[in-house]
């Protein structure tokens, strides 16, 4: 995952694309969006795929 906390707070999970604007409740482990887009991907075949960076 890439974290950005300023200018603006966005946490962005390269493999599958899922975004957040609560970096916040991600480091406290909220991630149950990552882990289902991981695992959605994984079973539709499409984990190793990237998305393209942030920049």
């Amino acid at each position: 995952r890439s974290y950005v906390l300023q200018p603006y707070q966005l946490v962005k999970d390269l493999r599958t694309g899922v975004e957040s604007t609560n970096p916040d409740a991600v480091l406290n482990g909220d991630v149950d969006e990552f882990m289902e887009a991981a695992l959605a991907a994984r079973i539709e075949g499409t984990d190793g795929q990237t998305v393209e960076d942030i920049d």
